[in-house]
């Protein structure tokens, strides 16, 4: 009778401390209150730490896995991260415009002088054609020395006036080349922005995934 007593009360212990570690191990999981801040624990091989959710304003201790903490602070720093770098772009959009601008007026200047360039190269070629002729023309010593002269003066500014097209033109090549530069600058300015909080959103419901409350 003594021995099947105690078989009963050994069966009884054992079976209540089968009952309590399930018990125990089902109330920690992300969402549930815990009273130590950075207590560990492991269930089925998973660590659980009692913190206060990054993610939520004034948040309360409660048991949150590791994988829950680490999305979580990633988001935090994502967010944060990505307000100075926008708050960057947004600076860098009137000094775009402003480079924008200056270099549009100095295209303006430049074009002015290649404009004026052209119609002295139009007007020297066309003075050495005719200075040519006379040349030819020309029936006295005199008369050819003096054309042949001009020819040669006429010849030097011709080359100088091709030079200066091809330098003003080369000007403003550069010049437009640097305007789109700025353009694709303000482009990207005005865009990352959006990018940034798409992928923000994107790390933020990963993470509210892992710290899903049960999980």
């Amino acid at each position: 009778m003594r021995k099947l007593i105690s078989i009963g009360v050994a069966l009884f212990v054992v079976a209540g401390v089968m009952t309590a570690i399930p018990a125990s191990a089902a109330t920690i999981s992300n969402g549930v209150k815990c009273t130590k801040l950075n207590q560990t624990t492991k269930v089925s091989g998973r660590k659980y730490k009692c913190a206060k959710n990054p993610m939520i304003t004034n948040a309360k201790m409660k048991w949150l896995s590791n994988d829950c903490l680490i999305a979580a602070n990633n988001f935090v720093k994502a967010k944060r991260d990505s307000a100075a770098i926008s708050e960057k772009y947004a600076a860098q959009i009137p000094v775009i415009d402003l480079g924008i601008a200056n270099e549009t007026a100095n295209k303006a200047e430049i074009q002015l002088k290649l404009d004026e360039a052209n119609l002295r190269l139009t007007a020297a070629k066309a003075q050495l054609v005719t200075t040519k002729a006379e040349l030819a023309a020309a029936t006295t010593d005199a008369n050819k020395k003096i054309l042949t002269t001009a020819v040669g003066s006429i010849n030097t500014a011709v080359s100088s006036w091709t030079a200066a097209v091809r330098a003003y033109t080369s000007k403003i090549n550069s010049i437009i080349s640097s305007i789109r530069n700025l353009e694709s600058a303000k482009t990207i300015a005005m865009s990352q922005p959006t990018r940034l909080a798409t992928s923000v959103a994107s790390i933020k419901e990963t993470a509210q995934l892992l710290c899903t409350r049960g999980l």
